[in-house]
């Protein structure tokens, strides 16, 4: 239903809109035609907030018709126009989806940003069209239909934990990255087996998802991803086993402590003050020593933590 403001309209009923247009202008609302679009884009602009923002809810319930000139008005060169426009077509439905996916790879941030937030309050019926662009060319429309997708949540999951298959590396890391933000449980197995994906980056993103899901039965495939020869993803894989608090990784953590590479042995720091363990304390004790500053501060606040 339209706003109180606007009456109760029936298919061929005229509403005066000296409240919403300007003091002189009417127009004819129809169902199935008759509308005066521009009018109410105009509207959007008017010095009474009030008024634009109901012209905003009309050009919502219209649906269809309204498409075109609202995505034209998500580029506006007013900021307050695409906000309005971005309400509008927030009240759509699934009709504004193409134009909106389309909108994801504008040049203007704020537009690609007002699609984003749109397309993710669509829910399950924009899941599929976010995942297609996920391989998109451009890594700023890929990061904000990541984004869209964690917004978006469980519908998202399961098409998500499909994309971890992907062909396209860069689809399995946003893909990982979301699942980590919607922090469901049903992406740890699938997730523990990227975590031996052949790209570093893949692996970095898994690592890091599972420690922000924080389910511990992935507490053995992180001990495994801290004996990789890369730092790229021992260093998440410490992160990770630091979330999760399970003391059976403390033994590993320790041996962390003799890379060659300070943020390796910076991320055992840390992970073993977040697990609490004071087997390693004399570890921590001797890494007050290391050659490292970032490594010897973050031992004395792993030291404070476990000893608090």
């Amino acid at each position: 239903m339209l706003p109180h403001a606007m009456g109760d309209l029936d298919g061929c009923e005229r509403v005066k809109t000296n409240s919403i247009i300007s003091d002189k202008k009417t127009f004819s609302f129809h169902r199935k035609g008759g509308i005066d679009l521009q009018s109410l884009i105009n509207a959007m602009r008017h010095n009474n907030l009030g008024i634009r923002w109901r012209a905003a809810l009309v050009l919502g319930e219209i649906g269809e018709p309204a498409l075109k000139p609202l995505i034209k008005a998500l580029k506006d060169e007013d900021k307050d126009v695409q906000w309005l426009a971005g309400i509008a077509l927030a009240r759509m439905g699934k009709v504004a989806i193409p134009q909106l996916i389309r909108a994801m790879t504008e040049k203007d941030p704020d537009v690609r940003w007002r699609a984003t937030i749109i397309l993710a309050k669509y829910g399950e019926a924009a899941v599929e069209s976010l995942i297609n662009l996920l391989g998109d060319n451009e890594s700023d429309v890929r990061w904000h239909s990541a984004l869209a997708l964690s917004i978006i949540g469980k519908p998202a999951v399961e098409p998500l934990i499909l994309a971890l298959k992907d062909k396209d590396w860069l689809v399995r890391v946003r893909a990982a990255w979301a699942l980590g933000e919607i922090g469901d449980t049903n992406a740890v197995e699938p997730l523990i087996q990227s975590v031996n994906d052949q790209d570093w980056y893949v692996r970095w993103s898994a690592a890091d998802a599972l420690g922000k899901i924080g389910d511990r039965k992935a507490t053995k495939c992180l001990i495994t991803a801290l004996k990789e020869p890369d730092s790229f993803v021992q260093l998440p894989a410490s992160w990770a086993l630091g979330n999760l608090g399970d003391e059976e990784s403390v033994d590993a953590l320790v041996q962390s402590l003799k890379s060659t590479d300070w943020s390796v042995r910076w991320g055992a720091v840390e992970a073993l003050g977040k697990i609490g363990d004071k087997r390693a304390l004399e570890f921590l004790k001797n890494a007050l020593e290391d050659k490292d500053e970032y490594v010897r501060n973050a031992a004395e606040e792993a030291i404070e933590l476990i000893q608090s």
